[in-house]
Formats: structure tokens, sequence, C-alpha cells
């Protein structure tokens, strides 16, 4: 410190020296050096001091090329800061000519003060906008006036590095690109160390900036290296869900841009040799060569933008999907403000070069489909039908671009770009962030409009302000426009723009007078958005309103859109890269694009797939896209029972009376309303209006009906989805030899909640799947099903259920076969033990008063009232710690009645045998255990709190019998800890499998091992077969990334659920496995295993089996019977068999057993 000081000291006395100290034009800045500024009049002719060109990085050339930045060291002397740098070496695509300009030496940035600034001020840094390719900090481009004007901030305006040299990336360590994203992170560092030298106050610094400047804000939130370097954002016409700037393949566009530049053996090159190739070439000629990368004319606009690194990359600045990154919300959570220009003058910024150069014009009108696609960025494999879908549902009757279509063809494309990626980043913030966030709309039109600037003069009143044409009354643009009058209204509006800008930078919000407050999450309808504050024109005048309208006429095909580009973004990397996207991240987009009400795929239209009958109705379905095959058939979002709203809450479900019309099922329907505790982030969504199933047909059938699977999906009835985005039937539909029916039905409180009598019975759940399963009965045959033929399945939850429908006799006759996954009717978590003082208590927590001597039926009236979302978080306060336990609303024992769906408790009926004699397929996965482990393992603070509170946490874990004595408690830990743990009391990388083996023994296996016997017991010995598989195939993707925010790729095995991953299509958690693929042959045959069983009621080779009696289990102590093992190679692990085996954790189920006094057979 002493020696930065004499630096100082010496700077100063030289300054004073040489006659440049004048007023407070002269800085010296820690470790760098002294800097002289200069004076610039403001837009009143006024002065205010500016710092131009100071260097905050090295110059990125040479070695430095397509490398993060280094930090600038001191420089010798006084540093003029008195006039600009060059802007960055760049090709300008937006203007005619291409003209390339600039100097790669250009990481510099400029600081405005107001003149006589006693500080500290609240300091605002604008990144330019430009596309990522173009763009300048320089003041003649976006000069400081308007927001000097104010006297109130100080500004900086930062140079970072664009097209190829800020975003060309291998997607690796030897070129990872987001140079120019990395340029701002240390532009923001440097303001963090240096800007209380020009009074600014480093604890108020705001980002900001429009179009790809906005964009660049929104991935500062997301970034955890820019955690810190700011407290407010702005995203002006610019998010992360813009999805023209994330490049589909970077190290594919690498190679093409070196093999246009004549690298040998551009396209086998190691990464290391073809950044080294590249960092050679002369920079022009990189410019030059980028130029392939273009489809037509400069479509598409932009082509090198934001790559996610990999995590060992040096200093990634993201390496998380940005939009799930948003989603998570964990990271730098700030005010943050939004805003769009009028929709239609969004998108005519792209079109107006266009619409008026005849030539170009002339071009784009001969391939109207393609190109308008091309602008929209729609994902791989979705062409010109998907544009014609669009258009059609915006009226658009003629296929090109004229004056008759201008404007809709505009505001098509300001919908995809910026109002639709605004409506959701907005709505899912208000969710999770305890910030404000606030939007305004500038539609205030005059002659100072990019679509001039664009169209050669053109302005045309109806395109409403253009893109960017708030920026114009932001910043002032010398270049482009000339300066307002004084008492213009133009100068007006920007008077009123920077005050609007320079309050949030305070504040955090907008300033009181525009009676705007922060948007709430209940605010976003099926019409409207919350309200957002506009600027715009009233009777030929500056006018300003709060408004909440929005045009989502096309929202619902934009989120189906941008779900299909994730996934083509991620394609194969997941698999071949070793790059893993967490899977929990995707999960979290899904829920943020509501992706139940999306179908995975968008068929060629064709003729009307219409299903009647006497008792349904009429459906209309649609054809999605098979996996293997062409197509097949739909029907999605059929109601089965009337909505469970109002007073029907708590309610056994009603049958939904016959359709009326013609019913549109070509969209799924959203989820049942849950708060899923599996995701690291525990989030609300879905819908109270849930029950809706969906039906899929192959295209082509037999003549005879055919067997029907009906699955139930798991989630620890609390949460779950029938939607085909994580249950896609394409692996079903192509046997050709099934019909698929998946339900939804009631979650979480909404499902299981009872006061254990007549007033709240409980069970709704369940009985929303009966019910589906009696529409099963009644409507399958129109669709070509076989309702004698039906096998239920389900998985986890799912599993239990299909159980305890085997033991329901109100469930009698409704099914001729069942697969229970990885659960059984006598898992720890299939019965609520109090449920009484549950639903008490989640009143309380609801606020209810008096909630513990209600009488039940006015306790039933009160839960009713309470909205959803309260009622659903009163379930964190059922938590013993963290999320668990994870299920607290289960099934649970009714009163006898008429409509009771469980009214013994499922152990007693077991041992008497009172269940359907049906075919039974049982299965399990090694680590069933990892569904809790995982997630507490890889969470640093979990595992740390767990392990304080070892023995505590553990024994609530296990949920031990409640009429075990503190004696038996202390003597089944000691035994369970010596066992499974070593008598180590904590959990880590020594003991993590004890703690895996514990979890699946005591959740899953030790059931599983009894109700096997049981099913056997010579008193009631079923007539019909019992068959067990095991799944123990280990592929590339695992549902242990889903359970935690880390990626774990396969470092615990086979997990629970990761059979699902071969059975169901999860095209947002997972990437597609290649048709030829060892995994695609996993998937025909596990698929194919249990379409014999429901087409035969026994799995393929059932013969060669010594299937499951007493006397088998009797002979093999430590095993079980023979069953089906589905498994890696032992001599090639990339490959797939599977063998018949009789191994299983049968010592750890007796050992179970012993301690809860369950005999084999209870």
């Amino acid at each position: 410190m002493a020696k930065t000081n004499l630096c100082g000291a010496l700077c100063l006395v030289l300054l004073s020296a040489i006659g440049y100290v004048q007023a407070d034009l002269d800085v010296c800045l820690e470790d760098l050096g002294c800097l002289h500024g200069t004076l610039m009049p403001d837009s009143r002719q006024e002065q205010f001091e500016a710092f131009m060109g100071i260097p905050f990085a090295k110059p990125p050339i040479g070695e430095l090329r397509f490398k993060n930045p280094v930090a600038a060291g001191a420089w010798t002397g006084i540093l003029d800061a008195s006039a600009p740098r060059s802007h960055c070496l760049q090709k300008n695509y937006f203007m005619s000519g291409w003209l390339v300009s600039g100097e790669e030496d250009c990481l510099y940035l400029n600081v405005y003060r107001p003149q006589g600034n006693a500080g500290p001020l609240p300091v605002m840094v604008y990144f330019h906008f430009g596309g990522f390719f173009i763009g300048s900090a320089s003041p003649l481009a976006i000069g400081p006036e308007f927001l000097m004007d104010t006297q109130q901030v100080v500004l900086v305006t930062v140079s970072y590095r664009l097209g190829p040299f800020g975003f060309l990336s291998t997607g690796d360590a030897h070129m990872s690109g987001n140079f120019g994203l990395k340029d701002q992170r240390l532009a923001l560092q440097w303001v963090q160390r240096h800007i209380s030298a020009f009074g600014g106050n480093p604890n108020l610094v705001t980002l900001f900036g429009h179009s790809a400047g906005g964009i660049s804000s929104h991935l500062h939130m997301l970034s955890p290296s820019s955690n810190g370097l700011f407290h407010r954002a702005m995203s002006l016409s610019g998010t992360v869900m813009i999805v023209a700037t994330l490049p589909d393949n970077p190290l594919e566009q690498a190679r093409q841009l070196a093999e246009r530049l004549g690298v040998a053996d551009a396209k086998t090159l190691d990464t290391q040799a073809l950044a080294t190739a590249l960092r050679a070439m002369d920079a022009n000629d990189l410019l030059k060569a980028s130029d392939v990368l273009k489809q037509w004319n400069k479509l598409p606009q932009i082509n090198y933008g934001v790559v996610v690194e990999q995590p060992d990359a040096p200093e990634p600045f993201i390496t998380e999907y940005p939009i799930t990154a948003h989603q998570a919300g964990p990271i730098n959570q700030v005010p943050w403000l939004l805003s769009t220009t009028s929709r239609v003058g969004e998108g005519a910024f792209f079109l107006m070069e266009i619409y008026t150069t005849p030539q170009l014009l002339k071009e784009f009108n001969e391939n109207f489909l393609e190109l308008f696609g091309l602008m929209l960025y729609l994902p791989k494999g979705y062409g010109k039908e998907t544009v014609q879908e669009i258009l059609e549902i915006y009226g658009v009757k003629e296929m090109q671009l004229n004056e008759n279509t201008l404007v809709d063809i505009a505001g098509i494309l300001g919908d995809f770009m910026f109002n639709y990626p605004v409506y959701v980043c907005a709505a899912s913030y208000t969710e999770y962030s305890k910030e404000p966030v606030s939007i305004y709309s500038f539609e205030y039109t005059s002659n100072n409009t990019f679509a001039a600037i664009l169209g050669g003069g053109l302005v045309k009143e109806e395109l409403g302000a253009c893109h960017m044409d708030d920026g114009v009354h932001t910043l002032k643009m010398s270049t482009l426009f000339p300066d307002f009058p004084q008492d213009s209204e133009n100068a007006k509006v920007a008077k009123r723009m920077t005050s609007l800008l320079v309050e949030f930078a305070k504040n955090g919000v907008l300033p009181d007078d525009t009676h705007l407050q922060p948007c709430k999450s209940e605010e976003f309808k099926d019409d409207e958005i919350c309200n957002y504050f506009v600027m715009g024109k009233l009777d030929g005048a500056y006018h300003e309103a709060v408004e909440k309208r929005v045009d989502k006429r096309a929202l619902a095909l934009w989120k189906k859109l941008y779900l299909q580009t994730i996934t083509n973004h991620l394609g194969s990397d997941m698999i071949h890269a070793g790059f893993t996207l967490p899977l929990w991240s995707m999960l979290l987009l899904l829920l943020l694009l509501g992706f139940g009400q999306s179908t995975p795929s968008i068929a060629v239209a064709q003729k009307a797939l219409i299903v009647c009958g006497g008792s349904l109705g009429c459906l209309k379905g649609i054809y999605m896209t098979g996996y293997q095959i062409k197509r097949f058939e739909a029907f999605l979002g059929i109601p089965y029972a009337l909505p469970p709203v109002g007073k029907l809450r708590f309610s056994n479900p009603k049958v939904m009376p016959k359709l009326r019309g013609i019913y549109n099922a070509s969209v799924a329907k959203p989820d049942c309303i849950q708060k899923n505790y599996l995701l690291p982030t525990p989030l609300i969504y879905g819908e109270e209006d849930c029950l809706y199933l969906n039906v899929y047909r192959p295209e082509r059938r037999s003549r005879q009906p055919l067997p029907v699977m009906v699955y139930i999906h798991g989630g620890g009835f609390f949460s779950g989805s029938a939607g085909p985005q994580l249950t896609g039937p394409e692996y079903f539909m192509d046997t050709g030899e099934v019909i698929l029916v998946s339900m939804a039905y009631r979650l979480g409180a909404l499902g299981f909640l009872s006061t254990q009598d007549s007033a709240v019975p409980g069970n709704f759940g369940l009985k929303d799947q009966q019910l589906a399963l009696r529409w099963v009965q009644r409507h399958i045959k129109f669709f070509g099903g076989d309702p004698r033929r039906v096998t239920i399945f389900g998985q986890s939850a799912g599993g239990v259920a299909t159980h305890l429908h085997m033991l329901s006799s109100r469930s009698a006759g409704l099914f001729q076969q069942v697969i229970s996954m990885s659960g059984t009717a006598n898992v720890p978590f299939a019965i609520e033990q109090e449920p009484l003082q549950q639903a008490r208590r989640t009143a309380e927590l609801c606020q209810v008063e008096n909630a513990q001597n209600l009488s039940t039926p006015k306790l039933a009236r009160a839960l009713r009232a309470v909205d959803v979302q309260t009622l659903l978080n009163a379930g964190d306060g059922l938590k013993f710690w963290n999320v668990d336990h994870m299920s607290n609303y289960r099934p649970v024992v009714e009163p006898s009645s008429e409509d009771a769906f469980l009214a013994v408790h499922p152990k007693q009926l077991l041992s008497e045998g009172s269940y359907q004699q049906v075919p039974w397929l049982l299965g399990t996965v090694p680590q069933e255990g990892a569904v809790r482990v995982v997630n507490i393992m890889e969470n640093v603070t979990l595992r740390q709190d767990f392990n304080a509170r070892f023995d505590e946490l553990l024994q609530e874990l296990l949920e031990l019998p409640k009429e075990f004595s503190a004696e038996q408690l202390a003597q089944t830990m000691q035994l369970v800890i010596e066992k499974y743990f070593r008598n180590i009391h904590e959990l880590n990388e020594q003991t993590v499998q004890g703690f895996l083996d514990l979890i699946s023994d005591r959740g899953f296996k030790q059931p599983l091992y009894n109700a096997i016997w049981q099913h056997l017991s010579p008193a009631h010995a079923s007539q019909q077969p019992l068959y067990l598989y095991s799944f123990n195939y280990q592929g590339p993707l695992s549902y242990a990334s889903v359970f935690t925010s880390a990626n774990v790729g396969q470092k615990y095995g086979v997990v629970h659920c990761d059979d699902l991953i071969y059975l169901f299509r999860s095209p947002m958690l997972f990437p597609d496995f290649e048709r030829n693929s060892t995994e695609a042959r996993v998937v025909e045959s596990l698929v194919g295993y249990f379409v014999h069983f429901a087409k035969f009621g026994k799995p393929r080779n059932a013969e060669t089996l010594m299937r499951c009696t007493e006397s088998i289990l009797e002979s093999r102590p430590e095993g079980i019977c023979d069953h089906h093992v589905f498994d890696n190679a032992p001599n090639d692990p990339k490959q797939f068999e599977v063998n018949v085996l009789q191994n299983f954790r049968s010592t750890s189920a007796k050992f179970w057993n012993d301690i809860l006094g369950e005999s084999k057979r209870y």
C-alpha cells in the first residue's frame, strides 16, 4: 500500500510540474497511474467531465487473441484521456457494403461525471448494442449528454470484443469463447476497484444496455463470476431468451471458418491446433471469411454468440444454459428493468432494408417461407410448414413481404424475438426473486427512428417505435441522428427517459409519478402481463400510461419452438463431448415455459384426425413425430373429470359429461399444480384444473383392438407429469402394438390431504386415477383399444399406486395386468399415519383461525377457501429438515364407505391375500436411494448440516415406527450405523455408498422383497404369475443430475428413475439417443419387454425362468427367483445385454424385517 501511495503522490507532482492540474480533470488510480480528462458540453451546453480511452485490459492481440482478457498494467507518465479510442474491429452487416472498421486493440472504457462532482454518485455502466458483431462505446455513437444532463450519476461506457474476436469458440479450454462478455466482466471489476476515484459509488452500480447490451446485462445476472459486481440491471429490448444469440454448434462454426481461411485439415484438427491456426490469421481475413456463415444476404444476422462453457474452462463466464440459469435464480438477483418498443417496431428493424431494396425484396419473396423461417431462427426440422402455421395464427394470407403484410410480419418478428422473451423472463423472475422487476414499453414515434436509418429514410407511422428507438432518447447518437432542438418534444422525451433510468439506478424501481408497482407473479394471466409503463403518443403528442395488455396468440407455439431449439443446441454434446448440462435446470426451463401445454413436435397439416364415440363425443387429435417411425396419432388434454376447483376441491372426482362439438385434443394440458421438492430449487407450477389424460395410438393399426397400457407417473404423490415433454410416448408408439394412455392426477395436499372422515376423506389422487381407468373402460374402444386387455404401470409413487389399485376392491375389473416399478404399497411413504393432525397443522400454516379446534366440516370449508399457492407453500412447514420428508401428503386408510378407495391398511390386505389376481411384473434399479442421497451428498451446505445433526436426521429419514421406544430407537440406530456406515457417524465419500444402500433397502428393496413373499404365501397364493426385473444398464444419461444442481454424470451408478429414460422420451431433460446407438437398442429391448407383458401377461422367455414361488425363495436365502437383468456387457461396458440372475439384497431385507418385526410373511 505504501508503494501505491508513493506512486500516486509522484503522479500528482508530475501533473503539477507540467501544468496539467485543472479543477478535477486529473484523476489518479491506485496501481495504474494518473490520467487527464477533458470537458464536454451536455445538451444544455453546460459542461461535464469526460475521461475517455482508459485501458482496462491488455491489447487482445497476438497470443492474447481468442483468450480471456488480461487486466491492464500501470502506465508511465500521465495518460491522456481526453479523446476516445477506436471501437473494436467489426464488420457491419446492418449497413450496405458491410463495412469493416475498428481495431483489435480496443479494450478501453470511458467515464463521464458531472462537473464538480462531490460524490459518491450511483454508477451506470452501459454495454452497447449491435448483435455482438458491431457497436461502439465512442461518444459519437453513444453520447453521454442526456444522462449527464441529470447531474446525478457517473456513466461508464465499455468497448468489448465483437464477432469472431469476441465469441468464436472451440467449445473447450483451447478457445472457450465468450471473450466479449469476459471483457465486460473485467471492465466491471475495474469499476469496482477504481470508480470511487471518479466520485462513483462502487456499491451502487447499475448495468444497462439495449439489444445485445441488454442481453449482456441479463447474462451478467446469470454468471456466478459477475456476482457482487453490480446492484441493478436493465435489459432493454434484449434478454437471454432471444435464441438468435445462441450458436448451434460453436466448434463446427470454428472449423467452417478455418476451412474458408484455407487452414489445412480444418475439419479434423484437434482444437488446440485449430485455435493456434486461427490465432495466426490476419484480422481482416477473419472478418471476411465470416461471410461463409451467411445463408442469404446477411441472414442469419448473428453468427457468433454466447456459448455454454465447460466447467473446467479457464475462468468460465457461464457453464449453464442461460435460460435455465435464469429460471434457477440463485445467482445475482437484483432489481431488474425490462423493456420493449412497439411489437411491430421491434420486428421492423430487421425488415426495413429488405422492404426498401427492390432486389433484396424480390429474392426474399421468391423464397419467402424459407427465408422468413431463417429470420425467425426456427429450430432445425421446422421449416415451411411451421412458418405457414405461424402466419395462419396471425391471419396473414399472403406469403410475401409487401405493403399489405409488412406490419403483420414485423409484429410476428417482434413477438417471437422480443415480446415473448420479456413476458416469460419477467413471469419467471417474479416466481422466485425477492427483488423487484419492472417493465416499460417505448411506443413514442418520431422521424428520429432506426426504421428510417435502415429503410433509406422511409418513415411509416404504423410501424410504431422501432427497435432501439428508446436508445435514441437515452444516448445521443450524433453519427446517426441530428441533435434534438432544445424545446422539442423529442428533447422532452429524452429528459423523461433518462430521469426514469436514473431513478431506477438510484432506487431499483421506476419513480412514483409513473404510478407503476413492480410485477407480481399472479398478474401474469392468459391475456395479460403485469402492469407496465407505456411511453407513447395520444392525439399526436407524447403520452404516458400504465397498461397490461399483451398479444399472446402465438405464445404456446413460440414456447414449443424454443424448447426444440434448446434440444437441438444440446444435441449429442451431452452424450459425446463430456459436457453435461445440469438436468434439473432443464426441468426448471420446462416449468418456466409451461411444458405441459405443448407437444414436443409439430406435424405437417393432414386430413382432420377425428375420433367420435356415442358416450364420448368427438375429439380432434394431431399427428406427432415418432422416434424410429415417421409419425403416430395423439389425442391430448382429454378431460375425464370436472375441474376439481371451488367446492370440488378436496372432493371425490366427478365424471366429465359427454363432450359437445368437436373437442380440440391437439394440445396437452398443464400438469396438476405442485410444489416440486425433487428439484434443488423447489418451484410451484401447474394448474388446479388438471384432470386430463392423453391417448396415443399407432397410425397403422390392425383391425383387432390393441392392448392398452395406462401409465401412472411417479413423483412422491407431490409432483410429476403426464405431459409428452417428460412422459413422451414415442418409444411405445414405435412398436405399433399398443395404445398408450397417460393421466394427470391431483398431487400434494390437493390430492391427499384428509380429515379422516367424510368431510375430507382423502385419496383424491388415487380416485382420480380410478376414474381415469373407468374412462378407459368406457371409451378406449373408440380409439381402437381393447378394454379387456388393460395393463396399468407406474414408477415410484406410480408403482405404489398400481399396487394399491390391486388392493382396492373399487378398482376390480379395471385392468388385467400390473407393472410396479420401484414402488410397492408397503413402502414407508405409502400411508399417512396421522392425517387429521396433518390437516389441522396445514390449516394453521395457512393462517386458518382456531384450526386445532374447528369441526372437520368447518376445517374443510376453510381449506377450500385458501389460495392454492398458500396451500402448497404450507407444506414447507411440515418438513423436519430441508425438504424432508419429501412426501408429506400420502394415501390414507379411509373410514369404510361406498366411495372409499382404501378402507383397510395395505399391510393387512397383503397379509389377508385381499388383492386382485392378475399377472404382476415388479421392477427395481440398483441405487433406488439416490433419489434423496445425491442432493444431500452434492450440496456442500446440506451435507455439512446433515453431518452436524447426523444421528438425529438419519433417524428421521428412516421413518421408524412411531411405537418404537427410546431404547428400540437407540438400538436400531446402533445396528444401522454399524451395518451401513461402519460405525462412522458422518456422510462422506467413504460412507456414501452405505448411505445409498441404507435408503435403497429401507425405502424400496425390503418392501419389494416382502411384497413378493406375501404374494406367494401358501395361505392365499396367487394363481397368477409374478415376475421381477432389474434395470442395471448404465448409459451416458442419469436422473442423478436431475436430483441435484451438480453435473454428477455416472458417479452414482444406475439410480431411481433411470429406467424411465429408456421407456419415455423426455425431450426437455435428455437429448435424443442416436437412432443406431446402443442406447437405442436398450430402448427397443426394454419397451419391447413391457409391451410383451401387456400382450401376454408374461415377459419374453418367461418359460425359461424359475419364476417366483415360495419354494424357490426358500431355496435361495441370499437371493431371489430368476429375473431378467438389463445390464452392460461385461467385456464392453458400452454394449448391452439381458441376463437371467438370482441375486438380490435379501440379507439386508431380512435385517430390516428383524428390526421392524416383520417376518417374511408379516
